[in-house]
């Protein structure tokens, strides 16, 4: 499998992006120019997708909170969504296998939680599930963990989950090769 596509909105320098990927992909930027925030978003998502030690609370943590995730230009619309499609080919013309969405937000009162607006999973461009459902809306605790990292409730994905968890990152510098 691989990564097709990804959209960002409001992560980190990003204001809004959606850029298609294929087998190899190079970054090419000036120094600040926001490469490794992209690739970030990869790293975020093995967090929350690892087994042990992860989920979407400590992806947040590592990163300094969502101030320090969430772009300085999302005022209006604080809202930081991920779309990414996963496919089994590089194939413009196939649909992606999978597609995982995720939005999430300061709860805007009281305890500051960081509470997820928006999870869903598509399966061949069916939606297999979506949150937040209604037993989401009764208790809003359940908002503060992704299906993504609960076993419990992953196995109708529990190969794009384990895909996720999977994903490296290197940081080849040249020098020191």
């Amino acid at each position: 499998m691989l990564i097709t596509r990804l959209k960002l909105k409001n992560w980190r320098n990003f204001r809004d992006i959606d850029v298609a990927l294929g087998p190899r992909a190079y970054l090419i930027g000036a120094n600040a120019s926001g490469k490794s925030n992209f690739l970030d978003v990869f790293r975020f998502l093995r967090t929350i997708a690892q087994s042990e030690g992860g989920g979407f609370q400590k992806a947040l943590k590592d990163r300094g909170g969502l101030s320090k995730l969430r772009s300085l230009h999302a005022r209006k619309d604080p809202e930081v969504r991920i779309e990414i499609d996963v496919s089994e080919s590089a194939s413009e013309t196939d649909p992606p296998k999978w597609k995982y969405v995720l939005a999430f937000k300061s709860e805007g009162k009281g305890l500051q939680r960081v509470l997820i607006q928006e999870e869903a999973v598509y399966l061949a461009g069916k939606r297999i599930f979506a949150r937040p459902n209604s037993d989401d809306k009764k208790d809003a605790v359940r908002l503060t963990q992704t299906h993504l990292e609960q076993i419990n409730n992953n196995a109708d994905f529990r190969e794009l989950a384990e895909y996720f968890a999977a994903t490296i990152y290197l940081h080849l510098v040249p020098q020191l090769l």
